[in-house]
């Protein structure tokens, strides 16, 4: 799924990129602003787990001012493909670019975090009404809101387009935070308007297919993630089943191969499961609500999804001056598993991408796991 702007000669957007393995927080951001210069329209810099956030909180404040946004990553991606330690930092210059931020809190309650800020989000609507631009929303990954946020944020903003990622931590599910004025802040999220005279497409890959076996969320906790039963068997029961497997022999891998989509608005969305619990139920990554109606995922082709998604945008742009990635860390693990994570992230770094491995993804007005979310530069 894909969404792309008219095309206009003349404009360009440069994205830039670097990393820094400093071990010191200031110092890695000291490198960053050493690699990206002080001139870019917008910064985005996201850190893996390993440091002092209020010491790179204010290293941001100090090199990058208030063009700066970012988070917490579970790994980044780099000019050298995947990379799961370090400060990455991405600086998109010219198009015409013009940016501004809008922080959403308390996450816990979303749609009261999204009314709070309505009139600034209303303002700006009518302020870039008939503009090309696009949203980018970064939100705390383990406060479980994201679908809210993003339908909530979607009906608000009407036809702007958003892409966005969850923070992340490595995988130690602790702390995952939103940069914004200086700090990193959880229960948080930011949502920044991006204005470009310069042609973009926003896009959506994912490479698992929906098979014909069905299994509807009969009893369901939607603000925990929960599912108790499917198909009113308990859910890890009717899981297995659906796998062919034992229960005893489901592993994550099993989960990351086999994911559960649920259709909406003609595509279908990946709902991760996290676990299966000793109660027989399953802890998801995405909220499932009671009466969904879900299809069991098959991953095919990982690596080729990824190269045709990236010439299919290659040849509507004519050209690719970069992407801002949001990639979930379980394909990434996944291209771990089959051997993949050198060829993937190396099909990524020759594409000029960069970004971060998320907790989850949106689209639009959705939130998804297993996905990659990006917006391209021609």
């Amino acid at each position: 799924m894909s969404t792309m702007t008219e095309r206009r000669s003349g404009a360009r957007v440069t994205l830039a990129s670097a990393v820094s393995h400093a071990q010191d927080g200031r110092a890695a951001v000291g490198e960053l602003a050493e690699a990206l210069g002080p001139h870019a329209d917008v910064y985005a810099v996201f850190v893996a787990p390993g440091y002092d956030l209020d010491a790179v909180g204010g290293a941001i404040r100090d090199a990058f001012g208030e063009r700066a946004i970012g988070c917490t990553s579970s790994g980044n991606i780099t000019a050298d493909g995947y990379d799961s330690r370090g400060v990455c930092a991405v600086a998109l210059t010219g198009g015409g670019l013009r940016a501004r931020t809008i922080v959403l809190r308390p996450l816990h309650d979303a749609v009261a975090a999204v009314e709070q800020a309505g009139a600034q989000l209303m303002a700006l609507r009518s302020e870039i009404a008939g503009q090309d631009g696009f949203a980018i929303l970064l939100a705390d990954g383990l406060a479980r809101r994201e679908d809210t946020l993003a339908a909530t944020l979607m009906a608000t903003l009407g036809d702007v387009p958003v892409i966005g990622g969850s923070a992340g931590d490595g995988l130690e599910f602790r702390r995952t935070a939103v940069y914004h004025d200086g700090g990193f802040t959880d229960d948080c999220a930011t949502v920044t308007f991006v204005g470009s005279d310069a042609p973009f497409r926003l896009l959506r890959l994912q490479h698992h297919e929906a098979t014909e076996t069905v299994l509807v969320a009969t009893d369901v906790d939607p603000e925990q993630r929960i599912i108790h039963t499917l198909n009113g068997q308990p859910a890890a029961e009717a899981y297995a089943d659906a796998v062919n497997q034992p229960l005893q022999h489901i592993t994550p891998a099993t989960f990351s191969r086999h994911p559960l989509l649920l259709g909406a608005g003609g595509s279908s969305w990946v709902r991760s499961i996290a676990e299966a619990r000793p109660d027989g139920s399953l802890r998801m990554l995405a909220r499932v609500d009671l009466g969904d109606v879900l299809r069991l995922g098959e991953s095919t082709g990982m690596l080729e999804r990824l190269d045709e998604g990236i010439a299919a945008v290659r040849a509507d742009l004519g050209s690719l001056g970069g992407m801002l990635v949001f990639d979930c860390v379980l394909r990434r693990l996944e291209s771990e598993e089959r051997g993949l994570a050198d060829r993937m992230g190396g099909l990524l770094a020759a594409n000029h991408a960069a970004g971060f491995s998320t907790y989850g993804e949106q689209f639009n007005g959705m939130h998804m796991n297993q996905t990659l979310v990006a917006v391209a530069f021609g």
